[in-house]
């Protein structure tokens, strides 16, 4: 650290620091103020955008306002700072919640919707390891909404009220301002509906058109230039929106996956023609015992912008009485070949099933 603390005011110090693991930023920022106000400023993040760095992290929601994270670099998990003031979602464990709620990660922040006061949210900063509550969406849903990111902004849209009223309001997050904007609402109000960004327009897929309406097939895509919706009809097929399914971005390509059937079933969208190909299964020795799951895309080599496929599983050990959570990792190429990164046991909730995001920067 002393040969560190040698350069002048003029010095690539912010550059040095981050080249750091995130691991060890936090201990790098105890060693004097200087040092802590690079962290704080957010000079990390900055540097780490111009210089194409990302770190992925995975968080995961355990029960009653904790977290932990898993750094998949270094085979490491960690614990996360108490969540002060969770909503109550957050907060039982004892029942699984049928409304599905949603935490949105971009770059080094994780948000949450808070319960009061009213359009608000939960902020965590992985870089300080520091909550706040902030200004969140105008008209903020309940739950059930669609969102996806896009470089420095997450995409909002759909979801219900309190009352299962759906919703047609869409909205853009700025994480450099920290400001949520209304942008043109969709054709129709639709929730418990997923979200994606690809090829510079925000999709929003499959969910309800109303409570007591069949899942749809359809999807409306936001071109962000144009500020303008677009209908696609039959975007998914019907056998993919009978069961419970997720949707993410590897690599700038759309990927489906569901546990249904024998082995589970992960799909890739082809938009030349509009057909979705069939990549490869689940783990085939988690699934059996999985009661959850997450989908989302990770950076094995931090300098390198090619990205692999990540399961999170949740699964049940009726033997020991514990909950597991598997981590699995693949090259997106046909036959998926899945390596599990690491395998955590903890005090999960019930209420922490499918509550977990992946964080960059």
């Amino acid at each position: 650290m002393k040969s560190l603390m040698c350069f002048s005011n003029d010095s690539p110090l912010p550059d040095i620091i981050s080249l750091c693991w995130r691991s060890d930023i936090s201990s790098v920022s105890m060693t004097n103020r200087r040092l802590r106000a690079i962290v704080r400023e957010e000079m990390i993040t900055k540097r780490r955008k111009r210089m194409g760095l990302v770190e992925h992290w995975f968080f995961i929601f355990v029960k009653s306002g904790v977290w932990c994270a898993f750094d998949p670099y270094n085979k490491a998990w960690h614990n996360v700072p108490l969540m002060p003031e969770p909503p109550s979602w957050l907060r039982h464990t004892g029942v699984m919640t049928s409304s599905p709620q949603e935490i949105m990660c971009v770059g080094s922040e994780l948000l949450s919707c808070a319960e009061s006061p009213v359009d608000t949210m939960h902020k965590f900063k992985a870089l300080t390891g520091t909550w706040s509550l902030v200004a969140g969406m105008s008209n903020q849903p309940a739950y059930g909404y669609a969102w996806a990111v896009h470089e420095d902004k997450i995409f909002a849209a759909g979801g219900c009220e309190a009352d299962r009223r759906p919703l047609r309001s869409a909205h853009m997050y700025n994480s450099e301002t920290g400001l949520w904007t209304l942008i043109p609402p969709m054709t129709h109000a639709r929730m418990y509906c997923k979200g994606a960004f690809m090829d510079g327009k925000f999709y929003v897929v499959g969910g309800k058109l109303s409570h007591d309406m069949p899942e749809t097939t359809s999807a409306e895509v936001y071109d962000p230039n144009s500020k303008t919706w677009s209908l696609i009809h039959d975007f998914l097929t019907e056998d993919m929106v009978t069961h419970s399914y997720v949707i993410t971005i590897v690599n700038k390509e759309m990927h489906h996956a569901s546990p249904s059937g024998e082995y589970g079933s992960i799909h890739k969208y082809s938009p030349s023609s509009g057909e979705w190909l069939f990549m490869g299964c689940f783990p085939w020795e988690s699934l059996p015992k999985t009661q959850a799951y997450h989908m989302a895309a990770y950076r094995p080599v931090r300098e390198n912008p090619f990205e692999h496929l990540v399961l999170i599983l949740w699964r049940l050990e009726k033997s020991e009485l514990k909950r597991y959570v598997d981590v699995y990792a693949s090259a997106p190429n046909p036959l998926l070949n899945w390596i599990l990164l690491s395998s955590e046991s903890r005090d999960f909730g019930r209420f922490s099933q499918c509550l977990a995001g992946v964080m960059g920067y």
